[in-house]
């Protein structure tokens, strides 16, 4: 053991500080600043958007018909020709970055790019602030609330709150991770996407070797001549292990060459098939649940739920990434809402969880953790946060009168 007395000098002060920039993220602070508070956020990419962005992650599911900041950057990207293409919901990714760039600083929210979060400031279950560090050094920031948008829960997970993972802690039952990559060149004809299936399962029978997953899709990007291809799975890492998700990446890769090798090598199509990159971030899709005041439930999902306090409606099917047919099990669920209850942390103050983080089943969770939804409740997460500290309340105390979707909104 190394033992270390540390000196961290606080940067600033703050009414809230997020952690981590993606759809969540990007909700929450740009709610907060156009609510006029003094808001920090910081992630570890050098990019807003998280999985959107960094991860490559389209289409933008579960967005039609929201109110609130997911429809403002859905009409800014079709205003700029560039969103539509698979499913009408896909979208360019630097236009995506620069759109939440120009709307963090008009809602006077300070960014902080290629920053680390380290490890949270609490006591007698209070969170008063976080432990950052980058190319400046060490550093503490202090709020009156901080906003875990980590994905992976691990504001919370670090000041002590209760989290479940897996079924009953056994991380193996966690869905498929994905790296997701680029292709350029895409055959005029599949320029609105591609179920790659029949494609690729051809190529891998004729390459000798078994196919990982049995749902590709091929997603371009709108009015362009490249796409993401969602098609690696990689099955039984431990989500809160840096060494195993180096190795779920390692193989990542490995698939993604083998995937784009054989459809180049076997299918004439895609003969002239270009590999660009595979994304910065893996894609993670289940690790730690943390136990929230309320906790979802599949009935909640199944019978279309509604609550006094309510910060996201959810409209898109449980989808499992399930290892056992390297496929999809899905079932449709009954439009419900997302308390805010369950986006605290259980006995905590100062801290609040969005994403696919928060209190629920693994069943509800593999519903509600798509990026239209995170996006959402992380942006009204914000003004219950607002409230909260310009009336001098506890947050379980705030009532809002939010109005969740607007069926004029045009698809």
């Amino acid at each position: 053991m190394i033992h270390e007395s540390l000196e961290t000098p606080i940067q600033g002060y703050y009414d809230a500080v997020v952690v981590g920039a993606g759809p969540a993220g990007c909700g929450a602070a740009i709610a907060l600043g156009r609510s006029g508070m003094k808001t920090l956020i910081l992630d570890r990419y050098n990019c807003l958007g998280g999985s959107w962005t960094t991860g490559f992650m389209n289409p933008l599911f579960d967005f039609k018909n929201k109110t609130g900041i997911v429809g403002e950057l859905v009409s800014e990207l079709k205003e700029r020709n560039q969103f539509g293409g698979f499913g009408n919901m896909s979208f360019n990714y630097e236009y995506m970055k620069r759109i939440l760039e120009r709307k963090m600083q008009e809602a006077n929210v300070e960014v902080l790019y290629n920053t680390t979060y380290s490890r949270t400031l609490v006591e007698q279950k209070r969170v008063y602030g976080i432990i950052a560090e980058n190319i400046s050094g060490r550093f503490a920031v202090m709020a009156k609330m901080i906003v875990d948008c980590t994905g992976d829960g691990n504001v919370a997970a670090n000041a002590g709150c209760s989290f479940e993972l897996g079924e009953n802690g056994d991380y193996t039952a966690c869905q498929a991770m994905t790296l997701m990559f680029l292709v350029g060149n895409i055959p005029e004809k599949y320029r609105n996407g591609l179920m790659l299936y029949e494609k690729l399962g051809a190529a891998y029978e004729k390459a000798g070797k078994q196919i990982p997953f049995k749902v590709p899709y091929l997603i371009p990007v709108p009015h362009s001549h490249f796409g993401v291809v969602q098609f690696t799975h990689m099955y039984d890492y431990d989500p809160l292990c840096a060494k195993a998700l180096t190795e779920a990446t390692m193989e990542g890769r490995a698939q993604i060459i083998d995937a784009f090798e054989f459809l180049k090598a076997y299918d004439e199509e895609f003969h002239d098939l270009e590999l660009i990159t595979s994304s910065a971030m893996l894609g993670v899709r289940e690790s730690r649940r943390i136990i929230g005041e309320y906790y979802m439930t599949l009935d909640d999902i199944l019978n279309g739920s509604r609550f006094h306090d309510p910060v996201a409606r959810v409209t898109f099917n449980v989808d499992f990434h399930t290892k056992a047919n390297k496929g999809q099990k899905c079932f449709n669920v009954k439009p419900y809402d997302i308390p805010m209850r369950a986006l605290i942390p259980k006995g905590y103050d100062g801290i609040v969880v969005a994403g696919r983080c928060i209190s629920g089943s693994r069943e509800a969770m593999a519903s509600y953790r798509v990026t239209g939804n995170c996006a959402q409740m992380g942006e009204n997460a914000g003004y219950y946060i607002a409230k909260a500290i310009r009336d001098r309340v506890d947050i379980r105390d705030v009532r809002l009168n939010l109005v969740l979707t607007n069926d004029s909104i045009q698809d």
